[in-house]
């Protein structure tokens, strides 16, 4: 305990700088941080210039690492009306991220699990079905992806649309709907979409470093996604607040903290911000794959994602795994009275920590919990955030990894 109380500091007022950082990150100039309008681009810029102002360093002569990966991308016409009636992009209806584009008036007609084969061969017709037969549909060969017929399909949702991003294009627009707009009388569907694919889009990791005072072979590694969804049609934009400008305004913090020549650290520390994350965590695979420093080098690493919260405290994937390390965290979560709790999760493939484990690097993935309920939806907005913990997670964060590095 004695450990635990002379590594406990005084609330820092990071949460003000965190702010200005998010709304930045979530303004229309970064177009959600996708790729359409250059928005990754425009946010990787944004860091690597952050990173500089901290004196930070590059890894390998390197603030980028650039690599590719196909995408679907809808940059232009976003148009969709049901019957007589025009429907909002983002607020209605989403077109789905591997859909085909296209221009077209179709009847619509229902469909269940027992019309698999019509749903693809009929070439004149839109039809409605539920995300259980979508299901199937995908099931059966992936015949969405390669189908050429004309027609769409429509999914109907009970609750909630949650967009992402797609890879290879279906051969067929295909649309997801809420039920509570789905007007059942309606006749027919009209389109105008605009999509773009590209087989090999390059985007890039952000990267940073300090050299520790006393082991600099070693690192302590934090790590934050920075893309998003970027943008459906000309006006439709996924802003990110929560997910994951929070994580990147984090990391920022962090830099600029271990930057001050008084919180110098003994271990070196890698700061990284991956794109593509939403894609399918490729920029953390592609880093594994190809990493600018030994994996065996990193002491231990801290992946941070959905940071904008914490009324209900936090939750460490990979704790289970790790049991020392989160006894740690947890122990110094109590002496200091920082978040209300601290939830044990297992291993999970669900953010940018994985690819490492899965390596045998010692990682964490923490994610906050409570306040606003968006996610990857157009509400996850700077405004939604009152960063109310902020700061107490970031001094969690930092008195965690101090004590790391006397381990």
């Amino acid at each position: 305990m004695a450990l635990l109380l002379l590594l406990w500091q005084p609330l820092q007022a990071q949460h003000v700088q965190a702010m200005k950082d998010i709304c930045y990150l979530t303004s229309p100039k970064m177009a959600g941080r996708g790729y359409v309008k250059n928005g990754h681009h425009k946010a990787a810029c944004f860091i690597r210039e952050q990173f500089k102002l901290c004196g930070l360093t590059p890894v390998s002569d390197k603030w980028f690492q650039q690599f590719t990966f196909p995408v679907t991308t809808f940059p232009g016409k976003m148009q969709l009306s049901l019957g007589d009636k025009m429907l909002t992009p983002g607020e209605d209806y989403l077109v789905h991220p591997s859909s085909a584009g296209g221009k077209k008036t179709l009847p619509l007609a229902f469909a269940d699990s027992t019309d698999l084969n019509r749903l693809i061969e009929n070439s004149d017709t839109c039809f409605v079905i539920s995300q259980k037969v979508y299901e199937l549909l995908r099931q059966s060969e992936d015949r969405l992806l390669y189908t050429k017929t004309k027609g769409a399909i429509l999914i109907t949702e009970p609750k909630k649309l949650t967009w992402s991003v797609g890879a290879q294009p279906f051969g067929i627009p295909v649309f997801r709907m809420l039920q509570s707009v789905f007007d059942s009388s309606a006749k027919n569907i009209s389109f105008s979409i605009s999509q773009h694919f590209y087989p090999a889009f390059q985007t890039q990791n952000v990267l940073g470093m300090i050299r520790g005072s006393e082991q600099p072979d070693s690192f302590i590694v934090f790590t934050a996604h920075y893309d998003h969804l970027g943008m459906m049609g000309r006006k439709t934009i996924f802003p990110g607040a929560n997910d994951n400008a929070s994580g990147t305004a984090m990391l920022l913090a962090l830099a600029r903290h271990y930057s001050i020549a008084i919180n110098k650290p003994k271990y070196s520390m890698l700061f990284i911000a991956f794109s593509a994350e939403e894609a399918g965590l490729l920029g953390s695979k592609y880093y594994t794959e190809h990493p600018l420093l030994p994996l065996a080098s990193i002491h231990f690493l801290i992946n941070l994602d959905l940071a904008g919260n914490g009324s209900e405290g936090i939750t460490v994937v990979n704790a289970t795994e790790f049991k020392n390390q989160f006894n740690l965290l947890d122990s110094l979560n109590t002496a200091m009275h920082a978040l209300p709790s601290v939830h044990q999760r297992g291993k999970a493939r669900n953010s940018d920590h994985y690819y490492f484990s899965e390596k045998g690097v010692p990682a964490f993935f923490i994610y906050t919990m409570g306040g606003a309920p968006w996610y990857h939806d157009i509400h996850d907005k700077c405004n939604t955030l009152t960063l109310s913990h902020f700061d107490r997670f970031f001094n969690l964060i930092t008195s965690f990894a101090e004590a790391l590095q006397y381990k």
